[in-house]
């Protein structure tokens, strides 16, 4: 299957939720929670970032954007109402208000063509760069006319997560829980900042950076003839090697945490359920 859209395309969005802080302490309150840098962000700007416990796991994988008056951060649906009630926690004295919106009614927009499509269209709406694919794509948090619906390819489920696998994009829930170390999920350069400063979790993050490695590493593999699906376990002698997260029905590929030593690019790995490939 091609990893690109031949087409401008939309698929709709069903489990992406929607948090929106407003104040005049957004900024430096989230930069004290979450892992990269929030005060880097210009206006209509994008970044990824994890907000951490105080053990440097994950309760939330969020792309971070920034409008002239408010942040606004998109996600999966998964313990999300956990997570901004773990952010209202530590509001105190701040200006800082957080609200949830699980129904956003968001589009994503991408495939050859679509920056042309959004120039013509000049949509009412929010837009905020998503980085799933090896090619142009939006988040649209606005409605779109029939005709303008009608003149994009629609994307089914499989199609569009068979390609963020093979782009080896995570998503909170499925390939990110709260069981994980901010390591494991295997994009520091994307989301984490070691130079920013202290911050919830930050200790335990900058001690792995500095000292060791994690046991696990997100990868993508090819899982050949292995008929495995999202939740399995594969072993070798018995042992754990690999945890399948997100699967594609579409191309046999996978996101899987694989252990440490077998995770780079390119190993055959021989597990007791068959040969698998870390791509």
């Amino acid at each position: 299957m091609s990893v690109k859209f031949e087409s401008p395309s939309m698929w709709t969005a069903s489990n992406i939720a929607l948090i929106t802080m407003r104040g005049n302490d957004r900024i430096s309150f989230l930069h004290n929670f979450c892992t990269n840098d929030i005060k880097k962000l210009v206006d209509n700007s994008v970044i990824e970032a994890y907000v951490t416990n105080i053990q440097g796991k994950c309760l939330g994988y969020v792309t971070v954007f920034q409008a002239s008056d408010e942040l606004l951060l998109v996600t999966n649906d998964h313990k999300t109402e956990e997570l901004v009630a773990h952010l209202d926690r530590y509001i105190i004295t701040e200006d800082v208000e957080i609200t949830l919106n699980l129904k956003p009614n968001g589009l994503l927009l991408t495939g050859n063509g679509i920056e042309k499509w959004l120039q013509q269209e000049q949509l009412t709406g929010t837009l905020i760069t998503n980085h799933w694919f090896n090619q142009s794509s939006y988040w649209f948090f606005g409605e779109l006319s029939a005709t303008q619906q009608n003149a994009l390819n629609t994307l089914s489920d499989d199609q569009v997560h068979a390609v963020r696998i093979q782009t080896g994009i995570p998503i909170y829930g499925d390939d990110v829980t709260d069981e994980n170390l901010a390591q494991e999920v295997n994009r520091d350069q994307q989301t984490i900042s070691f130079t920013k400063g202290c911050y919830l979790g930050q200790e335990p993050i900058a001690r792995i950076d500095a000292l060791g490695n994690v046991h696990w590493y997100l990868v993508r593999v090819d899982l050949g003839v292995i008929e495995a699906q999202s939740g399995d376990i594969l072993t070798r002698e018995s042992k754990p090697i690999a945890k399948i997260r997100s699967k594609s029905s579409l191309t046999n590929e996978a996101l899987a945490y694989v252990k440490r030593g077998s995770h780079e690019s390119g190993s055959n790995i021989s597990a007791d359920q068959g040969e698998f490939k870390v791509i």
